[in-house]
C-alpha cells in the first residue's frame, strides 16, 4: 500500500512540482494552496505524512500545525520553507519535529526523496 502524503503550500507551483515528484515515486499525494481549506477538509489517521510551508496568507504554517496535531496527534510532518525560522518563538513546534526534517528550498528531488522516506519510515 502507498504511503499517503499531504501537501500544504500556497505556491501552487511548489504543489504541482511536488505532487509530480512524489507520485512517480510511490506516493499518494493530496494538495491544497489553502490552508484554511486544508483544514477543513483533512482527515485524521489518513496520511502518512504532512508537508508544510511556514509563510502562507490568512494561516502562517505553525497555526496550521497546531490545528493539525488536535486532530491527529500522530501525523508525521515536515516543515518545507525558504523562510527563515524564528526558532525561540516556535521552540514548542521544532522540537517535536523528528531530526532534519526542516527542509529548505530550494531541495533537490533526491534529498527531498530521502528526507520523506527516512521520516515515514522511522517511529515517533
Amino acid at each position: 500500500m502507498s504511503k499517503r502524503i499531504l501537501i500544504v503550500d500556497d505556491e501552487a507551483d511548489i504543489n504541482i512540482v511536488l505532487r509530480e515528484i512524489l507520485e512517480s515515486n510511490g506516493f499518494t499525494v493530496d494538495s491544497f494552496d489553502n490552508p484554511r481549506y486544508a483544514l477543513e477538509n483533512f482527515i485524521p489517521h489518513f496520511y502518512d505524512l504532512l508537508i508544510l510551508d511556514i509563510k502562507m496568507p490568512e494561516m502562517n504554517g505553525f497555526s496550521f500545525y497546531r490545528e493539525i496535531k488536535k486532530l491527529d496527534e500522530k501525523i508525521k510532518v515536515c516543515i518545507l520553507t525558504a523562510a527563515k525560522i524564528n526558532y525561540r518563538e516556535y521552540s514548542d513546534i521544532l522540537s517535536s519535529l523528528p531530526d532534519n526534517c526542516i527542509i529548505l528550498k530550494p531541495v533537490t528531488n533526491e534529498d527531498l526523496l530521502r528526507i520523506i522516506n527516512k521520516v515515514i519510515h522511522c517511529d515517533l
